[in-house]
């Protein structure tokens, strides 16, 4: 089978990492991964911050679910209260995308796109990935957005996706099975 028909059928989002480090070069095909993503009109409009630091690593979690209470993101509460939460879930790199709205009609589709790339890339690398949804609904909050703005995350950008990356604790899921009736065909 192709290569990348294979990374898409075999790759899962992996909830538990090893805090092994992501070599740099491995790190860095990660990321220009996302940078060649398709995006609307070809904006590019995206911005990528990769935090490998620990401490920064732990504030984000901490900020996050902090945010998540002060933003009574409902949805996320039981996540923001459990003191096994972490947003890098061990593993040893968190991605932030963010992208400035002003300058892509479709932020959210882009985003996707390029996490997506990402995704595929770090599992054809043997590095585990999982997407994080906590982080874009508790952005503006006041103290998440002032740690976001140290972290080099540009002030005008907005939070459309994010994610872990570090090597599986354990064995890789495997896929479920595809819904039946999810495809129309029209000849």
């Amino acid at each position: 089978m192709n290569e990348v028909l294979k990374a898409i059928r075999e790759r899962r989002s992996v909830r538990k990492l090893k805090p092994d480090p992501i070599p740099d070069a491995e790190r860095d095909l990660i990321v220009e991964s996302a940078l060649y993503a398709p995006s609307a009109k070809n904006a590019q409009a995206w911005h990528v911050t990769v935090v490998q630091n620990i401490g920064a690593i732990d504030r984000i979690t901490d900020e996050v679910k902090a945010g998540i209470i002060r933003c009574d993101v409902e949805r996320y509460i039981p996540l923001a209260n459990s003191p096994e939460y972490k947003v890098n879930f061990g593993g040893s790199m968190v991605v932030i995308l963010s992208i400035d709205p002003a300058v892509t009609p479709c932020p959210a589709e882009d985003t996707g796109c390029a996490l997506q790339n990402m995704f595929l890339a770090a599992h054809s690398l043997g590095i585990a990935s999982c997407w994080l949804n906590q982080v874009g609904p508790v952005a503006d909050d006041a103290k998440v957005r002032a740690l976001l703005t140290e972290l080099g995350v540009p002030t005008r950008n907005k939070i459309y996706g994010c994610a872990a990356f570090g090597y599986a604790a354990g064995d890789l899921p495997s896929a479920p099975p595809r819904k039946d009736g999810t495809v129309n065909h029209v000849r």
